[in-house]
């Protein structure tokens, strides 16, 4: 549900990641000097992914964007295409299992929280990654693109699990769509004591066709209800800063804060701006359930109080 990006320039460190990969003979970085088995895969891949007349190298395919790789994935089904055994046991048993800069490759998309679910952290540490790599085209259908920087995204072991190799609609390397165009949350009260009660709460999730598959395979209608304790506190942070207290706090601390956003974010506990969502978990709900409680109730626009 949350979009992912690479660092900036993002053309270089696309690069970056190919280069540490190790596909091309010592000192060279031509597309021509392949080593022998990528050069294997290459030859494969010039004969049988041809599009618009245009014949896509390794190399190409390995560094294509989001969209690009959605083409050669139709022209695969549409020509029934699949790789000898040896070159799909070399892609995903050597390239993907033992050659991909994991660690590297997570770093350079700066992900904090899994992408899917928005619920559980991803980072790395020290020399490991504390996340799983899902593969949006699954590799053992598509092992050409096993190792293809935008088929791949870091997302925590549940979400991966459960995905295993069913097929979602949207890939958060697709920069075609936002989150709040996308996904919205909204909470609904079944009982009177739901200020002390969480179980008298409910969390609704209403999703765009886009995403409509990701959240029915992902099973976050039924995960996110283990949250309404965090809706709960978001009722009473609602009740308790009213915006005259809001901006009590903005001037007496006025030192302590270097924008309101960051006092919003002490206060209120979560991020709000929506490119910020995969920052901590659970962005994305807390910012909809305060925004919406916010407006009903003091017909505040939380985003008005960016500088």
């Amino acid at each position: 549900m949350i979009p992912i990006h690479f660092k900036n320039p993002e053309v270089n460190t696309v690069e970056s990641l190919y280069c540490k990969l190790g596909l091309t003979k010592k000192g060279k970085g031509k597309q021509e000097d392949l080593r022998k088995k990528p050069q294997v895969v290459d030859d494969w891949c010039k004969a049988n992914l041809i599009i618009d007349g245009k014949a896509y190298s390794f190399p190409e395919i390995i560094k294509a964007d989001f969209n690009t790789l959605t083409r050669i994935r139709q022209e695969i089904d549409a020509n029934n295409l699949a790789m000898p055994d040896d070159l799909k046991n070399y892609m995903i048993n050597t390239l993907y299992e033992i050659r991909f800069p994991r660690k590297e490759f997570v770093d350079a998309l700066e992900v904090t929280v899994c992408p899917y679910c928005n619920r559980n952290f991803v980072n790395s540490t020290f020399d490991k990654t504390m996340c799983d790599l899902d593969h949006f085209y699954e590799k053992s259908e598509y092992p050409v693109l096993a190792i293809s920087f935008y088929n791949l995204i870091p997302v925590c072991h549940y979400c991966n699990h459960t995905k295993s190799t069913n097929k979602i609609t949207y890939s958060s390397h697709d920069g075609r769509f936002k989150t709040d165009e996308m996904l919205a949350f909204d909470f609904h009260i079944r009982g009177m004591d739901f200020l002390y009660d969480k179980q008298q709460l409910g969390i609704e999730i209403y999703d765009a066709k886009e995403i409509e598959s990701n959240i029915d395979i992902l099973k976050l209608r039924e995960l996110y209800q283990i949250h309404t304790d965090v809706v709960q506190e978001c009722i009473k942070k609602a009740m308790m800063f009213e915006p005259g207290y809001l901006n009590y706090l903005a001037s007496e601390y006025k030192d302590l804060f270097a924008t309101k956003e960051e006092l919003y974010r002490i206060v209120f506990g979560n991020y709000y701006e929506e490119e910020e969502y995969g920052k901590r978990p659970l962005s994305k709900m807390t910012t909809d359930i305060l925004r919406d409680l916010m407006l009903l109730c003091y017909s505040m626009d939380l985003r008005d109080m960016s500088d």
